[in-house]
């Protein structure tokens, strides 16, 4: 026999039922279904509100740690930003600087350029010149 694939919207689902265990505590007791709370989820979303009660216990200590750590991110960046030398920030700023320059100086080497005033007229003529009799 063929395996049929689940749908993308299934395994999500799955995912928030390991999230959520008292959901099954639910189907076991017959106050719902397990197609009427997957269209709830799919209806509501899975951050609604009336999913907190059906949460794990444990899982809330993970999440706020997840996102204290990701609103922990720019008094980081203003830590590390007070414990930076600027003598050395600008000794390194100059020397990309000058590196920068060095590039661009081989780049024009390279590339023909047209701000000279180098013109047609100028330089090399054009072989296909019409003049008035």
């Amino acid at each position: 026999m063929a395996t049929k694939e689940k749908h993308p919207s299934i395994e999500k689902f799955k995912a928030f039922v390991k999230k959520h265990p008292k959901l099954a505590a639910e189907v076991k007791s017959n106050k719902k279904t397990w197609q009427e709370l997957f269209e709830e989820w799919y209806l509501i979303g899975e951050e609604d509100e009336s999913w907190k009660s059906f949460r794990d216990p444990n899982l809330p200590e993970e999440e706020k740690s997840s996102k204290e750590s990701k609103s922990d991110v720019i008094p980081q960046i203003l830590q590390s930003l007070k414990k930076m030398d600027m003598n050395q920030m600008q000794y390194h700023l100059t020397n990309v600087n000058s590196a920068i320059g060095n590039i661009q100086q081989l780049i024009q080497q390279f590339i023909p350029n047209s701000s000279k005033g180098s013109s047609p007229s100028q330089g090399t003529k054009n072989p296909f010149s019409f003049r008035k009799d």
